[in-house]
């Protein structure tokens, strides 16, 4: 009997102590959803590093449909997240509750790494073959990437890494277009020649610099050629129209030494 009458008093006190517990809670969670203290006063806006520069603060406001006065555990974070991030040029967004009243979107804003030309309309884009509209803001000239299409994001993501490769061994200054097929291969336009040169899918440095090596000769010996073609191992093909003509001249081959 003694041993049940305890059991009793154990769980009236557990019982007890869960509803207080509870009610605490409630109680807690009532106060701070409800609280004037607890009212969004401020929705701040910033850049990742620093001042924002292709999106203003108030695109991002008005993109975050929120209203001051909102309770700060209100908010739904992840929603205003995804809404800012639907911005063009917002490549990603951080939203945080500071207490007791204030809400900070910090922005990622994209950065452009070059021109693409898309159905003759000139588009800029950034690492991840995210096509953007031309900003006023970018001072650098980029070499135009042509063989981008507006629908097809992984194959432009192949293309982008393939145009970052050329310009990391060639540099931008010296070309303007940058050619890209959809086996890879890549074909360019310098900055001062309008030929174009076929430098095949790699080795795109040893290629550049073996046109670099012949070009004078070339332009004298050849000034009707449009293109050379550097794709074959250890030849170079000059053409004197842009189709694959067989009667074009092999001017450099490592065997037989000729131009």
């Amino acid at each position: 009997m003694k041993a049940k009458l305890i059991l009793f008093v154990q769980i009236v006190v557990a019982v007890t102590a869960l509803s207080g517990f509870c009610w605490g809670t409630y109680t807690v969670v009532h106060y701070l959803r409800t609280a004037p203290r607890f009212e969004v006063k401020k929705l701040s806006v910033s850049g990742s590093n620093g001042a924002l520069k292709r999106v203003s603060e108030n695109e991002i406001l008005s993109q975050a449909e929120f209203e001051v006065g909102t309770n700060v555990f209100r908010v739904g974070l992840e929603d205003i997240r995804q809404r800012v991030e639907r911005l063009e040029w917002v490549r990603y967004a951080t939203v945080q509750r500071v207490l007791p009243d204030r809400i900070i979107i910090k922005v990622t804003e994209r950065e452009p790494i070059g021109l693409a030309r898309i159905n003759r309309d000139v588009f800029q884009f950034d690492v991840d073959a995210t096509i953007l509209e031309l900003d006023q803001v970018s001072e650098v000239s980029f070499p135009i990437l042509d063989g981008l299409k507006l629908d097809r994001h992984d194959d432009n993501l192949k293309k982008v890494g393939v145009y970052r490769k050329v310009i990391e061994a060639l540099g931008q200054t010296e070309l303007s277009e940058v050619h890209v097929n959809d086996n890879g291969e890549v074909s360019l336009v310098s900055a001062n020649d309008p030929m174009l040169i076929n430098l095949g899918a790699g080795d795109f440095r040893a290629r550049w610099l073996k046109y670099l090596q012949l070009k004078p000769q070339i332009q004298q010996k050849y000034p009707q050629a449009v293109r050379v073609d550097l794709r074959f191992k250890n030849q170079v093909i000059v053409r004197m129209k842009m189709d694959d003509d067989p009667s074009d001249n092999t001017v450099w081959d490592a065997g037989k030494k000729l131009l």
